[in-house]
This record gives C-alpha cells, sequence and structure tokens, in this order.
C-alpha cells in the first residue's frame, strides 16, 4: 500500500473512531442527566429574568445576556438550594447555555410562548451579532429578594467582562467539564463544594419540581 493511500484510510478510521466515541460520550451524558437532579424550568420566569437582565444592560448581545442568567442561576443554586429559572443548561463550545432562554431569544417557541418572548424583548440595533432590548419592564412579582440579588450580582459581574474572559472562565466550571459537548450539564456537578445542608435543599426542591 502507497505511504498516502496507508495515511487516508488510518486518517479516516481514526476519524470514524473519534465521532463514535463522541456519539457514545453524548449518549452516556445524556442518559446520565436523565437520572439526575432536575428541576422544573418556569418558563415566565425564565423570560421575566432575561427581561430583567436585558433591562439592567440597556441593550446586549446574547451571550451575555444568556451567560449573566447563567451566573444568576448558580449563585441562587449554590447559595440558596435552588436555580432562579429551573432551566437546563448545555455545555456548549463557548460556556453553558440556558436551553429553554436560548431558545426565548432566538424565538424559537411554539405559540403563545413566542408572542409572549415578542412582546418583551425587542431586537438592538446591532448588525453584527444579535442583540436585544426590553420593550416592556419586567413583572417584579416572579422574583424574590434573593433572585433579584443574585441577578443583579451576576450583571455587574459580567458586564465588566468579555466574550472571551467569561467564556474561558466558565470553560472552568466543573459542570461544564464534565459534560460532553452540547450535552446536558448536571446540578450536581454545580452543587460541587457547597454544605450538605444546601446540597440537600437542592433536592428537596427538586423531588419538589418547583421554584
Amino acid at each position: 500500500m502507497a505511504i498516502s493511500t496507508y495515511w487516508c484510510v488510518n486518517n479516516q478510521n481514526r476519524s470514524a473512531d473519534s465521532t463514535h466515541h463522541a456519539i457514545n460520550l453524548f449518549f452516556n451524558e445524556t442518559q446520565a442527566y436523565m437520572k439526575s437532579m432536575r428541576f422544573s424550568v418556569d418558563k415566565e420566569k425564565t423570560i421575566e429574568a432575561l427581561l430583567y437582565i436585558v433591562s439592567r444592560y440597556g441593550e446586549v448581545g446574547r451571550f451575555h445576556a444568556l451567560k449573566t442568567l447563567y451566573y444568576a442561576d448558580l449563585d441562587h443554586l449554590r447559595t440558596f438550594g435552588r436555580p432562579i429559572t429551573g432551566d437546563r443548561y448545555i455545555a456548549m463550545e463557548n460556556g453553558p447555555v440556558p436551553s429553554y432562554a436560548y431558545n426565548a431569544v432566538k424565538e424559537e417557541l411554539p405559540e403563545p410562548e413566542r408572542e409572549v418572548v415578542v412582546g418583551a424583548l425587542s431586537h438592538g440595533d446591532s448588525e453584527k451579532h444579535p442583540t436585544y432590548k426590553a420593550h416592556r419592564s419586567p413583572d417584579l412579582s416572579y422574583f424574590s429578594k434573593t433572585d433579584l440579588e443574585c441577578l443583579d450580582r451576576a450583571f455587574e459581574y459580567c458586564r465588566g467582562r468579555s466574550f472571551g474572559q467569561i467564556s474561558d472562565e466558565t470553560h472552568e466550571h466543573l459542570a461544564w467539564k464534565k459534560a460532553a459537548l452540547n450535552a446536558p450539564m448536571r446540578f450536581e456537578d454545580m452543587l460541587d463544594g457547597v454544605s450538605p445542608e444546601i446540597f440537600e435543599e437542592a433536592e428537596q426542591f427538586a423531588s419538589y419540581g418547583v421554584l
């Protein structure tokens, strides 16, 4: 066999093996997630949380809006034993992404949910990437005092950091590192290092299915 032919065949085999491994890893991670701690996403509250974040920024890109929500959810989960929204986080290339919120800002939701988003958020003026502005004021009745505190902290934290800084930092978070790319992140991993009391609180909130 010629060297060039050998290299092509061998390289194709390695590529096939790599693809097969990635598929197995994704499947195994998804199966593990299905057996792990899960919260029920509060869809209306998630949209109001996005609206609150966008209102704080004035105009914000998709990346910073969703990462601010991630930091707020993570903060509240680790401090009080429950997230703010209950959204499912996916380990995507540039860091954790809240699944429902991501579909919401892309307006890829069924009616009447899509109409709620359209009534809450409007598109910004940037021609380079998607940005958002508030179309109305957020309904603060959805949030507890601690919800708002964590949302505000996340806003202050993220607004002074670049795309690269936030992406690189979230890549060091255990839940992102342990998840396969584009697979769900486990709340148990997001709770790594918290007190037993907080972990037990989280288990109870997850079993109730409410926030």
